[in-house]
This record gives structure tokens, sequence and C-alpha cells, in this order.
């Protein structure tokens, strides 16, 4: 066999690292031949029609039905975006019209109605659209594989160790393979936004999108998959093969199930000081039950979902169940929420929203929130109801000067007071606090510090806008560095105004789970890191061969380090000191 070793670079959208054996789906396209039909049978060809949609309605029904009881109601919900599609009646009407006119089979004409209806949207630059698509192509392959007789999804369970490689995967060929035991999937289409991700995220199935370089991976081949950083690597060697599996072990599902063992939630240093380990989370999944069951509180959780969904805001009341549930959920812990993070990457063009260039840099985050207060109010009138229980703060990103934070406290004041005008009740200290991941807010940090109720430091940001780097550009990736000294001395001075003004302060981002870094982290005062699930447990069991004292002597030392590299070295001298005891 001829030696093909790859190591194939893209987009993570969702992480974690699985190995196995590539199980390759090639494009499943239903080329439907035109075929007359007798006058007679034209009857026989819409009852077809009408009995396969029927049908295809039935399985959405069920995918989201078991969407709402395995993940939540919120991602439950892009199935009814399909079962709308699916129960189009004008335009099923115009296909049973045209089959009766041309006298063709149904399959055939429903087909190029399809192709017609999705051919401008696939050309489309709005993501929304494109998105639409791939819905629009999911109903109408479950509709012909119908009416020709064929079952287009398997029942049959996969080898245990698959992973899945195609050029997409529709929601509910991700719940589909789920249930068939698949490991992960490699795609050729598809963003962090698009519905496929979001759903193998909320599983925790690792994920990339590597463009056309899936058809690269042939079928039935050892393949590593890192969704964490996004490679994937075609017939590794042994060594490749035996440092993933080390990887592995220290990530992914089987690294969040091991939460259940740790005896201590929040662990405490060798001298007593507790460190508080919360989650980062982005919508409902099966590691909800895992956290709130051992009461670790969320530092971070995302909501932007609730828009990606449907590319429109939700209601008031339609976010406030969402926000009801996570609060009840994790009861006996904290939950902090963030405010809409939008920007013309994420969000549906339409006429008020222009497509930008340069989005990092633009109309997104708070600021596109504060010229869309009507948004920006619903959401937060939604948190407040749901705060009732006390354990909800508020988060607001973005935010690069003070005078933002201001006009969007006094935004929420007025959401207050109508509140309490209306006898609806709300947590009337509920905590208000920002983001800081943008340079100029770590630089002003003092001056949020007398104003803010806390403050979170997101070093994934931080860290591209201070060293003007895209981690997703592979290009420019190497230099995406967290321990640059620029962005420790922007994390240090943030720490320093909190304490200086005693607000709470966590470190918010991938490096916060990162076993170099945290002993600095804690040597610098931080009590509160927010971090992937997959990270916990080594993070809680790391704390526990801390010294805080000792480290407070490690950040002069690390900190005077003029390069990463040199940074890296020291934080690498201590580590290996501590593995020693």
């Amino acid at each position: 066999m001829p030696y093909r070793h790859k190591i194939l670079k893209g987009l993570p959208v969702s992480a974690g690292i699985v190995l196995g054996r590539s199980k390759v789906i090639l494009p499943g396209d239903f080329r439907v031949a035109e075929v007359a039909v007798a006058a007679y049978r034209i009857k026989d060809e819409v009852a077809a029609l009408e009995s396969a949609v029927a049908e295809t309605v039935r399985e959405l029904r069920h995918l989201r039905d078991t969407a709402g009881k395995k993940i939540g109601g919120p991602v439950a919900k892009i199935f009814d975006a399909q079962l709308l599609i699916a129960g189009d009646y004008e335009f099923l009407d115009e296909v049973k019209k045209q089959i009766r006119e041309k006298k063709r089979n149904a399959g055939f004409i429903y087909s190029s109605f399809i192709h017609t209806a999705t051919r401008p949207l696939k050309r489309s630059v709005d993501p929304y659209l494109r998105q639409m698509t791939q819905d629009i192509e999911a109903v109408s392959r479950r509709v012909l594989s119908h009416l020709s007789g064929y079952q287009e999804i398997s029942t049959v369970r996969l080898p245990s160790d698959t992973i899945l490689v195609a050029e997409s995967f529709t929601p509910g060929d991700i719940l589909n393979y789920r249930n068939r035991k698949a490991r992960g999937f490699i795609a050729g289409e598809g963003g962090e936004n698009s519905h496929m991700a979001l759903i193998a995220r909320s599983f925790m199935m690792p994920m990339v999108v590597v463009d056309v370089l899936w058809r690269q991976v042939p079928d039935n081949c050892r393949l590593i998959l890192d969704g964490t950083n996004g490679v994937a690597v075609v017939d590794p060697t042994d060594d490749e093969w035996t440092e993933y599996q080390r990887k592995r072990k220290r990530q992914g599902p089987a690294a969040v199930t091991r939460i259940k063992r740790l005896p201590e939630i929040p662990p405490t240093t060798v001298d007593g000081v507790p460190i508080h380990i919360a989650a980062n989370l982005e919508l409902p999944g099966p590691v909800d039950e895992i956290l709130s069951a051992q009461k670790i509180p969320v530092g971070l959780y995302r909501t932007e979902f609730l828009y990606l969904e449907n590319y429109s805001f939700p209601d008031e009341d339609a976010q406030y169940r969402f926000y009801m549930r996570i609060a009840e959920k994790y009861s006996q812990s904290q939950v902090t929420l963030r405010t809409f993070d939008l920007g013309s990457d994420k969000v549906k063009p339409d006429g008020f929203l222009p497509h930008e260039d340069n989005p990092a840099l633009g109309w997104r985050g708070i600021r596109l929130m504060l010229d869309m207060t009507s948004a920006f109010k619903c959401q937060i009138r939604a948190m407040l109801r749901a705060s009732v229980l006390g354990n909800i703060r508020i988060m607001l990103p973005m935010i690069s000067n003070l005078t933002e934070f201001e006009k969007a406290r006094k935004l929420i004041s007025q959401v207050m007071l109508d509140l309490r005008r209306k006898h609806i009740p709300f947590d009337s200290d509920i905590p208000i606090g920002i983001m800081v991941e943008v340079p100029s807010a770590a630089l002003t940090a003092e001056q949020f510090a007398r104003r803010v109720d806390f403050m979170s430091i997101g070093t994934n940001d931080l860290t591209q806008y201070t060293i003007s780097v895209d981690r997703n550009n592979t290009h420019v990736a190497s230099l995406y560095n967290p321990l640059h000294p620029s962005v420790l001395n922007l994390i240090k001075m943030t720490v320093d105004a909190s304490h200086k003004y005693n607000i709470p302060i966590s470190i918010c981002g991938e490096v916060a789970g990162d076993a170099l870094a945290l002993p600095l982290f804690i040597g610098m005062g931080v009590t509160q890191l927010s971090m992937n699930p997959a990270r916990i447990f080594d993070a809680c069991r790391l704390v526990k061969k801390i010294d805080s004292n000792l480290v407070r002597l490690l950040v002069g030392s690390v900190m005077s380090g003029g390069t990463a590299s040199q940074v890296k070295r020291r934080l690498e001298s201590y580590r290996n000191t501590l593995e020693k005891k």
C-alpha cells in the first residue's frame, strides 16, 4: 500500500481529539430520471409525493423531539426550519400542478424545482441563505429517498472508531451518526456557526472543516482528528498516534466525564486558597448534567446561538424560557450570561447591517447592541426576569471604552425601572460586568474597576487584538500566543486593577485551562478561571499541587521574559519542579 501520510489543516468547529478510521461518504445528490407518466397514473404520482412528504415530516418531528430531549429546545429548533420547508404547501401545490401538466414523474419534477430554488442561494454571500440551501437540500434528499423507495439514512451501527468524512453534513446526519456511535467529522464545507457545527459541539463530537481537502482522505484509513486545532492527520506515524493518544486523555468527552470523580469543588491550593474553576458554554448539552451535579459554575454562557438558529432575534418570552432553564439547571452555582456578541460575519445582512471587510474591527459586540437598543433591552429584560433565583450575572462583550459601559448600564437601569413599575420580580442586585478583550479596556482597567461589578479577561480576542493575528489564518496562526509578554502585561494590569478596587476577576479563554499558564495566573492573584469543560478535571488536580505563596514569586521572573519563548521556558522549568514533588 502506498504511503499516504498527510496533515490537513482547516477550520476547527468542534473541539476534541479522536483517533480512528475514516469512512468517506460521497456526495449523495439524487439524479432522478425524467419519465413520462400516463394520464391514468398521474394521481398515483401525486399520492406518492404526498406520502413521501408526510414520511419526511414524521422523521423530522422525531429528530426535533430527540434533539429537544438530548440537547435542549434551542438546538431542536433547527429542525423546525426543515419542517417548515418540508411542509411548504404553496411549493408542493406547484410541484403537483407541474406533475399534472407535464405528465412527468414526481421525483423528476420535485428535484427540478429544488435545483431551481437553490441555485441562486448557493451563490449568495449571505450566510443565512447558504444555510437555507443546506436545509432545503437536507429535506429534499429525504423526500426523494422515500419517492425512490430507498431509505437514505441507515440505522446500521458503525464501528466504534469511525470518523465520518464528507462534503457536508445536515443536522439530522449528525444526530443519526452519533446514535450509530461515530466519533467525529471532517467536512468540506460549513462554518463554526453552521447548524451542523452547533449540534456537533453540543454533543462534544470533534469536527474540522477542510474545504476541498476532504477529498484527499482515503476510505478506511487510519486517521487522527484534532477538532481543537483544526487538524486532520491521514495515515499518521506510530509516533503521531501515540502522541495524540496522550493528548486525547487530557481532552474531550472522557475528560468531561472524569469531573464526576473530583472530590473537592472548588479545589484549593496547598496553602488553602480556593480557586474557582468554571466552564465556558455556548448551548445546552449533555455536559450540563455533569457540571450542575458537581455545582461547577458557568463563567461564560454565550447567547449567540439564540440568534444564529434562525438568523433573527427571538422574542422576550423565548429568551426568558431559555435563560430560566439555565438558571434552574445551575441553581446551586452561578451562571454568567454574556449578551449577544454579533457582527457582520454572523448577522444576516438585511440592509441595516452591511457587509464589512474586517468585521473583527467593525460593528460588533456591544457596539452593535447599543445601536439596536430594542434588541438589547429585550435580551436584558429576559435575563433580568430569569435572575429571580439570584444566581445570574450579566456580562457585556467587546467593551472598548467607559462610555460604552455607561450607555449599556443606563439601558439596563431603564429596563429595571420598567420591571419594577409592572411589579415583575428580578434580582435588583444582579452583578453587571464586562469582558476585557481589547487592549484599550485592559489599559484603562482601573477606570472600569471603579464602576463595574466584575471583570472577565477574554484571552482569545485579547491575544488576537494585541498581536494583530487571526489564529484561524494558517499564514499567521503560528504567531498567535497568549503567553506573549505584551498579552501577559495587559492581563496583569487588569488583575491588579481588580484587586485595587476589590472586584471579582476571572480569566476566560483557552489559556485559562492551560497547565503551563495556570500557576502564573494564580501567582497574579486570579482565583477564578473559566475554561472548556474538557480541561476542568486536569485544572482542578493541578491547583491542589500549587502553593499560591510560591507562585507569587514566579510572576516577576516570568514577566521579565522578553519573548514568548522565554516565558514558556520559565513556566516549563516551574512545571518540571512541580512534577518532581
